[in-house]
């Protein structure tokens, strides 16, 4: 218990690291969003969304370049609101009618378990911020305290 107890101090590890971790995980979905351009319009027009593909490549950007700004903890306010928004479309429009379990649904529109973690993590850093080893503290964050 007692080293459960002295955790606080380390708090800023754990912020680095659930922010590296969650940056290669958005950067990854962006990434193969924007490979395959086509196929993720022809999801987003399947499910009814207008300007599919003007959405495909806006949700490609967000994931890859939120994910990037996760990692290098720049702008990640902004990264937590956009990708915030990102994963609650995710959900209404596509998981939360599968069910909470990712498995219940298959790849491609599983259950929204996993987009909900995603979104309360952005949630997180949009009003936490990216913490103190971050480009964000050095930049923009150090000046205010």
């Amino acid at each position: 218990m007692h080293l459960l107890k002295n955790l606080g101090k380390y708090s800023n590890y754990g912020t680095l690291i659930l922010r590296l971790i969650v940056g290669i995980v958005f950067i990854v979905h962006g990434y193969l969003k924007l490979i395959d351009l086509g196929g993720t319009a022809g999801f987003f027009g399947n499910l009814g969304i207008p300007a599919a593909g003007f959405f495909a490549i806006l949700v490609a950007l967000v994931e890859f370049l939120g994910g990037i700004g996760y990692v290098a903890g720049l702008f990640t306010r902004y990264a937590g609101l956009l990708t915030g928004i990102d994963m609650l479309v995710a959900l209404i429009l596509v998981h939360a009618r599968n069910g909470f379990l990712i498995a219940s649904g298959g790849y491609e529109g599983g259950g929204y378990e996993f987009v909900l973690t995603l979104l309360g993590i952005s949630i997180f850093f949009l009003f936490h911020g990216a913490g103190k080893y971050s480009l964000d503290e050095k930049f923009f964050e150090k000046s205010k305290r």
